[in-house]
């Protein structure tokens, strides 16, 4: 079966930035919202099961992952930070420790809770912000056609 494809496919993204955003946000495929991407926590499949979008789009595309895992983190520290220097100035005999002992849990579970959301958040802001070029529309409507979503490590 011919793919019918023309280069001005290759210079729109599929859905608009706000939607594959909020798809990255329920771990969905940023182009098609696709589920299952998953194969376990810590592992994206290479492409979407669905539409056939490769995730790693480049050498060391995941260093953005890091990147808004980190970005949340520190926006739920600062957030406990400052309601705690807000509730220990109004307890000025308070101790600090239970706080301290709560940031520290909190700032190992946030990241390991949230990374499969990250994936897909960046995942969504890369696409975003560097539409599928031809060739990846050629290769993911060809993936797409083989139903070959699980190949290779991600």
């Amino acid at each position: 079966m011919p793919v019918h494809i023309s280069p001005s496919d290759a210079s729109r993204p599929d859905a608009d930035w706000a939607l594959m955003l909020r798809r990255g946000l329920i771990r969905r495929c940023p182009r098609c919202g696709g589920g299952n991407l998953f194969r376990t926590w810590w592992s994206i499949k290479e492409r979407c099961p669905r539409c056939g979008v490769r995730f790693v789009r480049e050498e060391g595309y995941f260093t953005g992952v890091y990147l808004v895992n980190f970005g949340v983190v520190l926006a739920v520290l600062f957030v406990m930070i400052m309601g705690v220097a807000v509730w220990l100035g109004s307890n000025p005999g308070a101790s600090a420790v239970p706080f301290l002992v709560v940031g520290t849990v909190v700032a190992i579970a946030v990241p390991v809770l949230f990374y499969p959301f990250a994936r897909t958040i960046w995942a969504a802001l890369d696409l975003a912000m560097a539409p599928m070029e031809l060739d990846e529309i050629l290769d993911a409507t060809e993936a797409e056609d083989d139903d070959d979503g699980d190949a290779g490590a991600g």
